[in-house]
C-alpha cells in the first residue's frame, strides 16, 4: 500500500471507529437481529454484505436446487428470476437452474457461480464463475438485466477446462478466484479486471477469456490453488497446496499441506496504471507469499481488508482447526467460545472479525471478534430477542458493523438454515429492551445470558470441519471439509472438476447435490 493510500485508510479508519465504536451494556456489543426470508420461507444462506447493506447469498428452491439470492431492506430477490442467467449472456450459457453468489462490492457488483450444460459434443454440465452488475440504461426495469451477467469461464476451452468460480471482488474492479486449467486435475487461482470495461474476451478457437490471469502456485509441483479474497489494493489471498511440507513427527515422513497465500501487486509501469500479479515461469509465482500456518499442515486465507490484515483458518500441531489472524508478517491464533476448532471468514477496515467457532459443548457458534475478544454472537443479541434460529456461520462483516451470515432452526424434526443480519443497537434500544425485561420480573431475557435461543443446537453440532471461500462451498465460492494432508507418496490432489471426481471443497453443497455427486467438502 502505497504512503498516501495508508493515510487515507488510517483517516477513514478513524472516522469509522468514531461513528461504528460498538455499544454496549456490559460485555461486548449488543446487536438487533433480523431473519432474512426468500420466498415460500425457503431456506437460505447470507454469504456477503456491502456498505451500503446490500446482502447476497443463496436460496433453496422447489427441487433442492440453489438460486443466488439479494436482500436490501428485508426485501428478497431471487437472482435468477431478475437476472434470466439463461438469456442475453456470452457463451456459454448459463442454462442450469443452479446459482449462487459470495461476495457483493460497494458498487453492487455481485459475483458467485452458476451450471451451464453445454455439448462436447455429448452434453456435460459445467460450473462457470460469473459477474452480475447493477441496471444499465437499456434495461432500467429490473435491478439486475440480463445483459449485465458474464459469464468469466476458465483457462481451457469449456469442453476441456470444464469449472470455475468467482469468489471475491473490490471496489476497484478486481475479481477472484479459481479455475481449471487443462482438464487434467490443475485447477488455479484467477484474478480478472476489465479492459476497456469489458470483463471477458473470447479467444475464437478455444472460447478462452483472455482476461483471466493465472496467479499460479507456490510449489512447482502443485497443481492447486484458488483465491477466495482481494483488497482494493489489488492483494490477493487464498490457498495453494505445498508438497514441500514439514516432517511428520509420527511418522517421519515429509507431509504436504495447503498454505494460505498473498500476492501483492506489482506496477509495471511504475504509473498506477499497470499492475502484475505474477512474475516467474507457471506454474510457480515468485510473488506468492507463503503465510505459513499455526503449527500444523494446513492454512486458509479467507479475506483481507485494506490495511492488508489477513483472516482465515490454520491447523494447529494438534491437529485442531484455529482462526487466525495474519499481520506484519506474524499468524496469531483467534481461539475458539471454548471447544477446539474455530474458522474466520471476513475482517472489516476496523479489523473485527467475523466467522464461526466450537463452544465447551462441540457445537458450531457465530462469532465477531472485537478488541481482541471472541464473542458468542448468540449472546449478543438486544435482551428482547427470540429468534427462532441458533446462530451457527457469520460470514461477512460490513464497515458499520453489520453482520451476516446464517442459522439453524428446526422445521418439524428437520434442521434448516436460514440467513440473518444483526445491526448495533443503539443506547436508547438498550435500555428499553433491559427495562421491558426488568417489567417482566423474571429476571432474564428470552436469549438469556448463556446464549441459547429458540432454535436448535441439535444440528448446529460442529464437527471441526473449516469453511470454503469459493464458498466457502463455491465457495468457498465460496464450503466443504479440510482437503486431507498428503505424504510424500507422489499422489496429487485431485481437481475440482465437476465431470468427475475431484477436490469437492472448491464447491457448493447445492451444486454437488444438483449434479447428483457426493464427497467430502469444506463448509
Amino acid at each position: 500500500m502505497s504512503a498516501r493510500n495508508a493515510i487515507v485508510w488510517t483517516l477513514t479508519a478513524s472516522v469509522l471507529i468514531a461513528l461504528v465504536t460498538p455499544t454496549a451494556i456490559g460485555d461486548g456489543p449488543v446487536y438487533k437481529i433480523t431473519e432474512l426470508k426468500a420466498d415460500g420461507n425457503a431456506q437460505s444462506k447470507a454469504y456477503g454484505i456491502n456498505n451500503t447493506g446490500q446482502i447476497v447469498g443463496w436460496t433453496i428452491v422447489d427441487g433442492g436446487l440453489s438460486h443466488a439470492a439479494h436482500w436490501l431492506n428485508e426485501v428478497f430477490t431471487d437472482l435468477h428470476g431478475v437476472v434470466h442467467l439463461e438469456l442475453l449472456h456470452p457463451y456459454p450459457q448459463f442454462s442450469g437452474d443452479v446459482s449462487e453468489v459470495y461476495s457483493i462490492s460497494n458498487a453492487d457488483q455481485i459475483v458467485g457461480a452458476g451450471l451451464t450444460v453445454i455439448e462436447c459434443p455429448e452434453k456435460v454440465t459445467i460450473l462457470n464463475a460469473m459477474i452480475v452488475q447493477p441496471a444499465v440504461l437499456s434495461d432500467l426495469a429490473t435491478p439486475y438485466p440480463g445483459d449485465s451477467v458474464v459469464n468469466l469461464g476458465s483457462f481451457a476451452h469449456p469442453c476441456v477446462g470444464h469449472d470455475s468460480a468467482a469468489v471475491g471482488i473490490s471496489n476497484r474492479n478486481h475479481v477472484v478466484g479459481w479455475a481449471d486449467v487443462d482438464g487434467g486435475g490443475t485447477v488455479h487461482a484467477f484474478l480478472v479486471t476489465p479492459v476497456n470495461g469489458e470483463w471477458a474476451e473470447r479467444d475464437p478457437n478455444t472460447l478462452v477469456n483472455n482476461h483471466l490471469r493465472d496467479l499460479g502456485t507456490i510449489d512447482s509441483g502443485s497443481t492447486v490453488s484458488a483465491a477466495t479474497a482481494v483488497n482494493d489494493e489489488g492483494t490477493v489471498v487464498g490457498y495453494t497446496y505445498i508438497r514441500s511440507g514439514r516432517v511428520s513427527p509420527v511418522t517421519g515422513l515429509t507431509e504436504a499441506g495447503y498454505h494460505a497465500f498473498r500476492v501483492v501487486p506489482l506496477d509495471a509501469n511504475a504509473d498506477g496504471l499497470e499492475d502484475t500479479w505474477f512474475a516467474g515461469a507457471l506454474p510457480v509465482n515468485d510473488l506468492m507469499e507463503d503465510l505459513g500456518t499455526l503449527g500444523g499442515n494446513n492454512s486458509w486465507a479467507r479475506d483481507i481488508n485494506n490495511m492488508g490484515q489477513i483472516v482465515g483458518e490454520s491447523d494447529t500441531p494438534s491437529a485442531d482447526t484455529r482462526a487466525f489472524l495474519w499481520q506484519n508478517g506474524q499468524m496469531s491464533d483467534l481461539g475458539t467460545l471454548g471447544g477446539a476448532n474455530s474458522s474466520a471468514s471476513r475482517i472489516n477496515e476496523l479489523g473485527q472479525v467475523v466467522g464461526w467457532a466450537e463452544n465447551a459443548a462441540g457445537q458450531r457458534r457465530a462469532f465477531v471478534y472485537v478488541d481482541g475478544v471472541m464473542r458468542d454472537l448468540n449472546s449478543q443479541l438486544l435482551a428482547t430477542s427470540n429468534p427462532k434460529i441458533t446462530l451457527t456461520e457469520a460470514r461477512d462483516i460490513n464497515d458499520s458493523g453489520q453482520i451476516v451470515g446464517w442459522g439453524v432452526a428446526k422445521n418439524g424434526t428437520e434442521d434448516v438454515f436460514q440467513a440473518f443480519l444483526l445491526q448495533l443497537a443503539t443506547v436508547e434500544e438498550i435500555a428499553e429492551a433491559e427495562a421491558i425485561v426488568a417489567q417482566q420480573g423474571a429476571g432474564s431475557s428470552p436469549t438469556g445470558a448463556t446464549g441459547s435461543t429458540g432454535g436448535s443446537s441439535d444440528g448446529a453440532t460442529a464437527s471441526g470441519v473449516t469453511i470454503v471461500g469459493t464458498p466457502n462451498t463455491l465457495a468457498d465460492a465460496p464450503g466443504a471439509n479440510p482437503p486431507e494432508s498428503e505424504t510424500d507418496d507422489g499422489a496429487a490432489p485431485a481437481s475440482p472438476s465437476l465431470c468427475g471426481t475431484g477436490l469437492l471443497g472448491f464447491l457448493p453443497l447445492t451444486v454437488l447435490t444438483a449434479l447428483g455427486i457426493r464427497g467430502r467438502r469444506r463448509d
